[in-house]
C-alpha cells in the first residue's frame, strides 16, 4: 500500500524542487488546493477498470488533426 498523500508536505518540497518560490503566506492556500485535488485524484483512480482497456501514451481530443 501507496504511503499516504500529505500536502502539507508535498507543496515545499515540490515546489523547492522546481525551483518555486512557495511564500509562507500563500503555502496554505496552495496546500488546500492540493487536499481537493488529492480528493478528486482519489475518486478517479478508486474506479475500477477492466484488465483489456489500454491506456492511451497521448491525448488528443482531435485525433491530432490540426484544423
Amino acid at each position: 500500500m501507496a504511503d499516504p498523500f500529505e500536502p502539507a508536505r508535498y507543496a515545499p518540497m515540490a515546489a523547492s524542487a522546481l525551483g518555486l518560490p512557495l511564500a509562507e503566506e500563500d503555502a496554505r492556500e496552495v496546500i488546500a488546493a492540493f487536499v481537493v485535488l488529492a480528493r478528486v485524484a482519489n475518486v478517479v483512480m478508486s474506479f475500477p477498470l477492466p484488465e483489456e482497456v489500454i491506456a492511451a501514451a497521448v491525448f488528443s481530443p482531435d485525433d491530432g488533426k490540426a484544423q
